[in-house]
């Protein structure tokens, strides 16, 4: 009734065997989960970046002494870009607030010159010609061009009648921007709401003086209104 004296050598030779399987395969299979989780680069991706796309982005870890040459000549801040909206902006007189069509109040105070938003404005009442609003810049730049939208650019709804603020209030027909250093040029603009431009010799400056020489007569019908108006300045150039 006793055990076969060779049972327990058969069961640790089964042992053995199993132990022997199980380990080449998690061996195998423990690689695989590695590469497939490790978000860093594999060696032979380390050793030569270039024979895979993946390693492109990042030249400057191998090249490092060619990173400052790319990094100065792609440097956004050497771009001429439009700074009037880090500027602001001193004006002779202001219309007081209003109503528009649908009830809602709208400025028309001096920061409206530099947001950027064509359908707000700066205006005065009456005839703008003589007047003379002073920008001032938020740092030193030496500009290249100059340029507004020269009325009111915007139109209401009002049931089926479109009013034209453009055509109805003053609209300026000549300017003349000057600079710290006393040069200036004369500017003359279209009846037309795009932004009109002008580019300039390059100028240092820090304070922008433009100086309203033509303005329009004001329009007729319900949108006419006695009012001179600028929707938005636009002064490009780089810090100094």
């Amino acid at each position: 009734g006793g055990r076969p004296a060779w049972l327990p050598w058969l069961l640790v030779a089964v042992a053995v065997v199993l132990s022997a399987t199980l380990g080449g395969v998690l061996l195998l299979v423990g690689g695989g989960d590695e590469d497939a989780t490790d978000p860093g680069p594999s060696a032979a991706q380390s050793a030569d970046p270039s024979s895979d796309a993946s390693t492109e982005p990042e030249p400057s870890e191998s090249t490092p002494s060619e990173s400052p040459a790319g990094t100065e000549s792609s440097d956004p801040d050497a771009e001429a870009t439009d700074v009037a909206s880090l500027a602001s902006a001193t004006v002779p007189a202001t219309a007081p607030p209003n109503l528009d069509v649908d009830g809602n109040q709208v400025r028309y105070e001096a920061r409206n010159l530099l947001d950027g938003v064509p359908t707000t404005c700066w205006r005065r009442e009456g005839d703008g010609t003589g007047d003379t609003i002073t920008v001032t810049l938020d740092a030193a730049t030496t500009l290249t061009s100059v340029g507004m939208i020269n009325g009111y650019a915007k139109t209401s709804q009002d049931g089926a009648t479109t009013l034209d603020w453009y055509r109805g209030n003053r609209r300026v027909l000549e300017a003349e921007w000057t600079f710290d250093d006393g040069t200036s040029v004369v500017q003359s603009l279209a009846e037309t709401r795009d932004l009109q431009s002008v580019e300039i010799e390059p100028v240092t400056t820090s304070t922008v003086t433009l100086r309203l020489l033509t303005v329009s007569d004001p329009g007729t019908g319900r949108s006419g209104r006695n009012y001179t108006a600028i929707s938005d300045l636009a002064l490009v150039g780089t810090p100094a």
